[in-house]
């Protein structure tokens, strides 16, 4: 399985911030039984569903692009005190091998652009760091795209009081000057694009790639579990509305499907996070690259 893709012109990375503590799979999925898990045992491991929490880069026309910043560096309590990897991880992909020992020279430099596929913890939690208590962007010279609608969403008085890293990760961006609300389809270069996919959060959005006639798409939360492709109608149980999550599922499935995309989904195991989606016998499945 390729850690790097190319797609037309765009080469997309992936980048592993931590893997936290495995759990029941319907725990994730609280409307499955256990019997229904009985067929997609080679989706587990040791019958727990673990997940993988991936960022990816993408380079497209002189731009370098982040997709989501992972949980952060931690350690964190509430998953096994595991520490975020993400920017040490970065350093290997972003700097030539013959500049990483330069201490003057890190990541910090060389992203253009932070865009999120949504608002959750594990997508923001390498935004800014704090030294006292003063924040900064960990990517200063990026400008960072979030959408309006999860924006709109989780600076709500009760929504944020249920998720404080919004006040420390996110919010402060707007006040560097360093946030961009956007919505809809929004072009970040000629090649790369935002398509909203609501339903995990409301404004939960893929990121689609289409260079010299190939296509590809980050679907953050849209998918966890490649169970969900041949059950798109399994929602997890934090997504805030899941009639529409279903419905995304169904239509970024069909799509990519109908039109060959590869598809990056930065929760499934690092083996098999790139991947397209096929048919055999009248049912969809996940072929990983």
């Amino acid at each position: 399985m390729p850690d790097k893709i190319t797609v037309g012109n765009v080469e997309i990375t992936a980048v592993l911030d931590m893997v936290p503590p495995p759990r029941d799979p319907t725990a994730m999925f609280p409307d499955t039984a256990a019997g229904d898990w009985a067929a997609y045992q080679d989706a587990l491991e040791g019958g727990q569903l673990q997940l993988y929490y991936g960022c990816f880069i993408v380079r497209s026309q002189g731009t370098t692009i982040l997709v989501d910043t992972g949980l952060g560096p931690g350690p964190h309590p509430d998953r096994g005190n595991v520490e975020g990897q993400l920017f040490d991880r970065l350093r290997d992909v972003l700097i030539p091998a013959d500049r990483r020992n330069n201490t003057n020279v890190g990541p910090s430099d060389e992203v253009n652009v932070v865009v999120h596929t949504h608002l959750h913890g594990d997508h923001v939690g390498w935004n800014l760091r704090y030294s006292g208590g003063m924040p900064a962007p960990y990517f200063r010279r990026a400008r960072y795209l979030v959408p309006r609608l999860d924006w709109e969403h989780f600076t709500q008085p009760d929504v944020l009081e249920a998720h404080p890293y919004i006040k420390t990760q996110v919010m402060p961006l707007q006040r560097l000057r360093k946030m961009e609300l956007i919505e809809g389809e929004h072009n970040i270069t000629d090649e790369v694009s935002t398509l909203p996919t609501p339903g995990h959060t409301p404004g939960h959005q893929a990121i689609l790639i289409s260079s010299q006639g190939e296509k590809a798409i980050i679907a953050g939360d849209v998918l966890h579990s490649k169970v969900q492709v041949q059950e798109a109608g399994w929602c997890a149980g934090v997504d805030i509305n899941k009639d529409h999550s279903r419905q995304s599922r169904e239509a970024l499935l069909d799509r990519a499907e109908r039109e060959n995309y590869i598809v990056a989904a930065g929760h499934f195991h690092p083996s098999e996070n790139f991947g397209r989606v096929v048919r055999l016998d009248g049912k969809r499945y996940w072929q990983g690259l």
